[in-house]
């Protein structure tokens, strides 16, 4: 192997809510979710030394998702990560605090494709458990395609494709930090987790009948009040778009982006205002597929 090209699909919360609060100072949460096409791009070299590099506009720190999994491989499999280390590249597109779980989908990409390219032969109950030690969010990536989750985000149920759905996502200037949204969350806002399956089944309900004007009324994220709390501007800027756009946008996850199902014609889009447009803005689409491609074959 010369070089493993990967892209990382970003994911969007369709329904969030918080069901307990754990003796560790972790909230226990009941989500469904679906992948995107929102991509970052993750580079493997073989090289002299294990290393990780970002390129982008965002400033990563030194300790981040993917050094923590190379990390956690070599002390699992020191042999193997001396004798045939790796230089790990990583693109980021995925705005970093947005709440669409790149870093989480990077530490997956990366854990899986060391599986492959170093032949760890691990399995399902194996990954699933280093990836929870690397974050809540990273084991909803091992797989493809929509799912449900539950604990601290580690509980994954796998769910059928339903129907594609398209998104508007919106993504200000402002990156959120999670640790201080469930900081922030009082006990009046931490609901019942039959509650939560109940909605979920409904939503579910909504998704195999492709009904996008029921869907719409289902979007629902609990820590939607907490981070509009934190950060006024964000709040005022989703009125403004649901108020013009005629949109039920949300939260995509604990971050300060912002979605809405259904794509914006082209005269809405032209027509937003500058503080908006100045927003990153995307227009997606559901992803079920890991794209991967391999250069210049060879014997690693």
């Amino acid at each position: 192997m010369e070089k493993l090209t990967i892209s990382t699909p970003a994911k969007i919360n369709l329904f969030l809510e918080i069901t307990g609060k754990r003796r560790d100072g972790y909230h226990d949460i009941c989500s469904l979710i679906e992948k995107i096409n929102l991509f970052d791009t993750i580079e493997i070299f073989p090289s002299d030394k294990n290393k990780v590099e970002f390129t982008g506009q965002w400033q990563i720190p030194e300790e981040n998702t993917v050094s923590k999994t190379i990390q956690n491989l070599c002390c699992l499999f020191p042999d193997i990560s001396k004798t045939h280390p790796l230089r790990i590249v990583v693109h980021k597109n995925i705005p970093p605090g947005s709440g669409l779980g790149g870093a989480s989908s990077d530490a997956a990409a990366v854990l899986k494709a060391c599986n492959i390219v170093w032949k760890l032969n691990l399995d399902e109950d194996s990954m699933r458990n280093i990836a929870i030690k690397i974050g809540s969010d990273v084991p909803l990536f091992l797989k493809d395609g929509p799912c449900i989750i539950e604990g601290k985000g580690e509980i994954v149920h796998y769910i059928e494709r339903l129907p594609h759905l398209f998104f508007e996502v919106f993504v200000p200037d402002i990156q959120i930090s999670t640790r201080m949204v469930y900081e922030n969350v009082s006990e009046k806002q931490i609901s019942d987790l039959t509650q939560a399956h109940s909605s979920i089944k409904i939503f579910l309900s909504a998704w195999k009948q492709n009904d996008i004007g029921k869907m719409e009324k289902l979007l629902f994220n609990r820590l939607e009040e907490v981070t509009l709390g934190i950060n006024k501007e964000i709040g005022q800027f989703k009125n403004w778009l649901e108020s013009e756009l005629g949109k039920h946008f949300t939260l995509t996850g604990s971050g300060g982006g912002l979605y809405a199902i259904g794509k914006l014609n082209e005269k809405t889009t032209l027509e937003l205002p500058e503080v908006i447009r100045q927003w990153k803005h995307y227009s997606v689409e559901s992803y079920s597929g890991w794209p991967q491609k391999e250069e210049q074959h060879g014997n690693y």
